[in-house]
């Protein structure tokens, strides 16, 4: 059949760039996720500071 190499070739492109459109979303998200989790972190410890400084007094 005339023009299935072609085919397969654009076939395997788009399946390509499909999987790094993917990987990028899926990193985008993993790091979005992280700083949230990162400044969560950092607020129960400054709520844990400061309930501590608080209990001194």
């Amino acid at each position: 059949m005339p023009g299935t190499e072609r085919a397969e070739i654009y076939f395997i492109g788009a399946m390509m760039v499909l999987i790094l459109i993917l990987s990028f979303a899926a990193v985008f998200f993993f790091i979005r996720q992280y700083k949230k989790e990162m400044s969560d972190k950092k607020a129960r410890a400054e709520k844990k500071a400061a309930e501590k400084n608080g209990a001194d007094l």
